[in-house]
């Protein structure tokens, strides 16, 4: 009786130990499950056989991408990627337009503007690098190509090289890299800086655009905007340095003939695209006065473009205008 008594003991303590082990099992895995669901920002964690990472982009969303992507859309900054060693699969049609890599393009295939979803869809992307923009204008079409793969969003409204090239070289793990490219970059600038001061002294540079029946002037971004104000860093007309404190990456701003005066400098550099609308429009403001009496014109220091060259906002078109535009100054100022 003692025995079964005895017996009965070791069965019931068994049985209570078997029970705690398997709620200490159920509770370590919820655990892990909960830890899983909330990864803190840039913390690897496995998804399927494919290692991922949580990230924000400049939506401030929270993306989960690969640690290690290998089949990159770029809707824009293929510039950037090329630089870092990376060929994306795809791209949208403004890579296309950057003189400076198009060579590098080969092989690459276009989405289109708007971005193709079949055609995204058939290159199976494990990364899609966008501008904000497209989630403003391409609504529709983002949130399709959202389900294809995570998407990035980058905003314009930021600095070039050092806030988009450097996200885009953490995004693919090629911060060295981009590192070693920035380097070179701030060699190449503060030589241009100086050769410029040396030049032009106080003298003030600025950009103008000739279109039909529009005139713009550029500040920090695209078409020579960056390269000159924050690359070589010439002197501005305080009408220019006004309207870049008010948004420091933005593009171009429009004017009308009366405000020129304001917003022409001692140099300029001009935009006339080669089409004839945009040539007429340039021959008929020669014609006038207001032109003729600017200090740049009276003294040949207007200096044309060439619109395909200038064209991006990306890091190489950055660089390579960057050592034209300051040949094209120094030269023009030696006349």
């Amino acid at each position: 009786m003692v025995q079964l008594v005895r017996g009965s003991k070791t069965i019931l303590v068994a049985g209570v130990a078997l029970f705690m082990l398997l709620m200490i099992s159920a509770c370590g895995n919820a655990g892990k499950e909960n830890m899983s669901n909330h990864a803190a920002p840039d913390t690897p964690q496995q998804t399927g056989s494919v290692a991922t990472k949580v990230v924000t982009d400049d939506l401030g969303r929270e993306v989960e991408i690969p640690v290690a992507p290998q089949r990159i859309i770029a809707g824009d900054f293929a510039s950037e990627l090329l630089e870092l060693g990376v060929i994306p699969v795809g791209a949208g049609d403004n890579s296309y337009k950057i003189v400076y890599t198009l060579d590098q393009m080969k092989g690459v295939e276009r989405i289109g503007d708007p971005p193709n979803v079949e055609k995204i869809l058939e290159l199976e992307p494990d990364l899609i690098l966008a501008p904000t923009v497209f989630n403003e204008i391409y609504k529709e079409q983002m949130e399709q190509i959202s389900k294809i793969a995570p998407v990035y969003y980058l905003s314009f409204d930021q600095d070039p090289i050092y806030d988009i090239f450097t996200k885009i070289a953490s995004l693919v793990n090629k911060e060295p890299e981009a590192d070693a490219w920035i380097k070179g970059y701030e060699e190449e600038a503060d030589a241009a800086r100086t050769q410029l001061k040396q030049s032009l002294g106080k003298e003030t540079v600025s950009i103008v655009r000739v279109e039909k029946g529009r005139l713009r002037i550029y500040l920090n971004r695209n078409f020579g905007g960056y390269m000159l104000h924050s690359g070589l860093q010439a002197n501005a007309p305080e009408a220019v340095t006004a309207e870049i404190a008010k948004n420091p990456f933005s593009s171009a701003i429009e004017i009308s003939l009366e405000q020129l005066h304001e917003y022409a400098a001692d140099h300029m550099l001009l935009i006339v695209r080669n089409e004839e609308d945009d040539k007429q429009a340039m021959e008929e403001i020669e014609k006038l006065g207001l032109w003729k009496g600017l200090p740049a014109v009276k003294h040949g220091r207007v200096h044309k473009l060439e619109t395909e060259k200038y064209y991006g906002s990306d890091i190489v078109t950055i660089r390579e205008t960057m050592k034209e535009a300051v040949t094209m100054l120094v030269s023009g100022n030696a006349k």
